[in-house]
């Protein structure tokens, strides 16, 4: 996995995924879950402010999270 490849060179990084049954048998380094409709990973267009707090989870869960961590995020598909 690209990730795995990454990290090995001291980079860290995190995934956000929809299935989290999947993310536990590919194991990446640090996941998140979240519950939206595949393909809509980040919300509905022009959902600016969503998406942003998504991105923003993200990035900071790339930098505190711990090898092979799951973590759900609280965000609801209206």
């Amino acid at each position: 996995m690209i990730q795995r490849e990454i990290e090995s060179r001291g980079i860290r990084t995190a995934s956000i995924m929809h299935l989290p049954k999947v993310a536990k048998k590919v194991r990446p380094p640090r996941m998140m879950h979240i519950r939206f409709p595949l393909g809509r990973t980040f919300g509905k267009a022009f959902e600016t402010n969503l998406q942003m707090s998504i991105v923003k989870d993200l990035l900071n869960f790339s930098i505190t999270g711990t090898p092979e961590e799951l973590v759900k995020l609280n965000y609801r598909w209206k």
